[in-house]
C-alpha cells in the first residue's frame, strides 16, 4: 500500500493542475444540479465512457470504494471505512475524457440528496471526488478527498 502513496505523492506535480481542473469541474457541476433542478431544465446528454470499467480505490483515511459502470450507469459499495457494505446502483452517470488515460464522472443520487463528481487519472492510479453531500438541507456538505486506485478493469471508449 505504501507504493501507491508513493506514487500518489509523485503526482504532486499534476496536482496543482488537477484542482484547478477539479475546481473547475466542482462548479459546474454545482450549476448543473441547481439548472436540472430548475422548472425549465433541459437534460444535458453526455455518451457513458466508462461502460465496463471496474474501478476499487481507497482514500488516504482508510475508507475505500469499488465502482462499476454500465449501460450509462453505475453502481457502488463501500468496502472499507465506516459506511462498509453500504452503496447504491443504477445512478446515472455523465463522462468526459479529460486527459489520456483521464476521465470526470458525475452522477445525482437523488435519494440522499448528493450530486458527486470524481476524476480519474487511471496513468497515475490517483483519484479526486469532490460532492456536494445532502445538498438543499439542514445536512448539507461538502466531500473533497482524493485516493489511490488499487484495482482497475478498463474498458473505456473514447
Amino acid at each position: 500500500m505504501e507504493q501507491y502513496w508513493k506514487v500518489l505523492d509523485s503526482a504532486k506535480h499534476e496536482e496543482t493542475n488537477m484542482k484547478n481542473i477539479f475546481a473547475a469541474i466542482a462548479v459546474a457541476g454545482f450549476v448543473i444540479v441547481h439548472a436540472a433542478i430548475g422548472a425549465n431544465a433541459q437534460k444535458i446528454e453526455t455518451p457513458p465512457l466508462l461502460d465496463g470499467t471496474k474501478v476499487t480505490y481507497y482514500y488516504q483515511n482508510g475508507w475505500g470504494a469499488h465502482v462499476e459502470f454500465k449501460d450509462g450507469k453505475l453502481k457502488y459499495e463501500w468496502i472499507a471505512g465506516p459506511r462498509n457494505g453500504h452503496g447504491n446502483k443504477d445512478l446515472a452517470y455523465r463522462s468526459r475524457k479529460i486527459g489520456e488515460r483521464m476521465y470526470v464522472i458525475s452522477w445525482l443520487e437523488e435519494s440522499h440528496p448528493d450530486y458527486m463528481t470524481l476524476i480519474f487519472n487511471f496513468k497515475n492510479n490517483v483519484m479526486y471526488s469532490s460532492g456536494i453531500l445532502r445538498f438543499a438541507t439542514k445536512d448539507q456538505t461538502i466531500a473533497f478527498d482524493g485516493g489511490i486506485i488499487q484495482k482497475l478493469e478498463l474498458s473505456a471508449r473514447d
